[in-house]
């Protein structure tokens, strides 16, 4: 996605594996405001990169069944990943991150399937509290939900020093408050896989906005996002794109519309109040009856 705003210059950095641009609609970030972002999103990329060994979603990579603590935070994020999980039937599930690293996405990058990718079990787990629950090892990915919890952080931190008219670009996921005249922040949206091609165009006022392809991180037969119940990546759906209230909604609805059925859509969006768009694998488009973003192509209501 871009931002159709070329009059401002942003505060841009690298973190979490992607590019982040914060644009203010009025003063500009102070060193301390700066300073504090880039302290919250590297923090973080250490506590929850599958990458990085170190981290909690890596701490059960060697585990024996059992029940173990987790942190407050991470607990929030696997309860909201049990919600996703529920509603797709099991095709969301963080625990996935084992078979992407069979499938060669792993810190190395390997990018080889090895020969167990075919054989791979999900591994089991339940949560109680902050009492995470595992039948054996696990090793977790919550790239699918977790870029959007931190988008929405970063916009408090923007609050806390007293910023009221933003923008904040994760990687092309966003949050955007109103302009400080009331306007909206104006979005284009990429077609998936056709960078010179635009979709259509989104406008966000106190509005989070999620996109996800499958084109981003392509090797040998595989993408990104697969079905662990099938041990395949997902052709039906190559792009998803969402609007809700926050960016962590936004993001959790693009995750769900990846790995569900299209009867599964009402039950996500009452979960999870937002309008979307779904790109299918066959270059026909569904919105949901409530989209109210430009489209460029022709559509159906899903």
């Amino acid at each position: 996605m871009t931002v159709m705003d070329k009059k401002r210059a942003g505060f841009t950095f690298e973190g979490i594996g992607t590019k982040w641009c914060i644009l203010t609609d009025g003063a500009p970030l102070s060193e301390d405001a700066r300073i504090s972002v880039l302290a919250h999103v590297g923090s973080f990329n250490e506590r929850f990169s599958r990458f990085l060994f170190s981290s909690e979603t890596c701490a059960f990579r060697n585990a024996a069944a059992g029940t173990y603590p987790v942190s407050d935070e991470f607990a929030k994020l696997l309860s909201r990943a049990d919600e996703l999980r529920r509603l797709t039937g099991g095709r969301y599930d963080p625990a996935v991150g084992g078979l992407l690293e069979e499938a060669g996405y792993d810190a190395a990058h390997s990018m080889t399937p090895r020969q167990g990718t075919a054989q791979f079990v999900l591994p089991a787990w339940s949560l109680m509290g902050r009492e995470l629950t595992i039948d054996g090892p696990v090793v977790f990915d919550i790239g699918g939900i977790g870029k959007g919890y931190c988008i929405d952080r970063v916009a408090g931190i923007l609050e806390q020093y007293g910023h009221r008219h933003y923008l904040v670009d994760g990687g092309g996921d966003m949050y955007g408050t109103k302009k400080r005249g009331g306007e909206a922040w104006h979005v284009a949206l990429e077609y998936p896989g056709k960078s010179d091609t635009a979709a259509g165009v989104v406008e966000l006022e106190d509005q989070g906005i999620a996109v996800s392809d499958s084109f981003r991180r392509r090797w040998d037969t595989w993408h990104h996002i697969v079905d662990p119940l099938l041990r395949t990546p997902i052709e039906r759906v190559v792009g998803a794109v969402a609007v809700a209230k926050n960016a962590w909604t936004a993001d959790c609805v693009t995750s769900a519309l990846f790995l569900s059925d299209e009867e599964q859509r009402p039950a996500i969006a009452r979960s999870f109040p937002s309008e979307f768009l779904v790109f299918r694998g066959d270059e026909t488009a569904r919105v949901s009856p409530n989209w109210s973003g430009e489209l460029f192509l022709s559509r159906s209501t899903s």
